[in-house]
């Protein structure tokens, strides 16, 4: 392997190739990582180690979840897998998206340099092939958490009730969807910032970071118990029961 290591170009970004689930379980030779999924109205950032992607549900391998990092991931759905380095510390980041848009989920990994053989090893491994930033569409990746497909309409402010329950709250769930991934989290959120409809809440060591639009049409929270809130985007949490309490 050694041989075909040194044969290839020193890219910045590739494209890989194989087994979607295959691809998934590279991850835990990677250490911690930041992953980040984003879908409209709400972000997640969280760092965590990854584990083995397994079978989930009834589904069989069409649907994947690993109980470590808690993503899911649904393999039935198009995407594009790429490897690249991260402009401002030449980290690897892996990254997913829908062919010819933009990344939804991606993980930087802090221990291993973009020239370091694991990483080479998985460029090599996957069949990867060097790919123009542009042109995979991995901007998308490098993303502010609040930066997504559409705004709240108006500059607007947190809703009241919105912003009490969370200065209150000592657990908050976070739940977010994309069309191929799930991931969620619960923590003490101990940081809380608004920019407009947008809030930004985290806790104590930054390990859990969420930008949430309180603008957005798809925007729901519900009390699960005293200081205990849950929050997600979509008709998906609509349909799961999660609405905003009666006044």
């Amino acid at each position: 392997m050694s041989g075909s290591l040194h044969s290839r170009p020193c890219s910045l970004a590739y494209r890989l190739h194989g087994p979607a689930n295959r691809l998934l379980n590279q991850l835990c030779h990677f250490g911690e990582g930041t992953l980040v999924l984003r879908q409209q109205g709400l972000s997640l950032a969280t760092l965590t180690p990854f584990g083995l992607f397994v079978a989930s549900g009834r589904e069989g391998w069409h649907r994947v979840r690993d109980a470590i990092s808690g993503l899911e991931s649904d393999l039935r759905q198009p995407h594009h897998v790429h490897l690249f380095a991260d402009p401002g510390g030449r980290r690897p980041v892996f990254a997913v998206g829908k062919p010819g848009g933009n990344v939804d989920l991606s993980v930087r990994f802090q221990e291993w340099g973009w020239e370091s053989r694991p990483v080479r090893e998985v460029i090599d491994a996957f069949d990867g092939i060097p790919v123009g930033a542009r042109e995979a569409g991995i901007p998308g990746a490098g993303a502010w958490l609040d930066e997504w497909d559409q705004k709240a309409p108006g500059p607007g402010n947190v809703p009241w009730d919105v912003a009490a329950a969370l200065d209150s709250c000592r657990c908050l769930e976070v739940e977010v969807r994309t069309g191929m991934h799930r991931a969620s989290a619960a923590f003490r959120p101990t940081f809380l910032d608004s920019d407009g409809s947008v809030v930004r809440i985290a806790d104590a060591g930054r390990k859990h970071v969420v930008f949430a639009d309180t603008g957005s049409a798809g925007f729901h929270w519900a009390s699960l118990a005293p200081g205990h809130l849950r929050i997600a985007a979509g008709p998906e949490s609509r349909a799961a029961g999660l609405v905003l309490p009666a006044a």
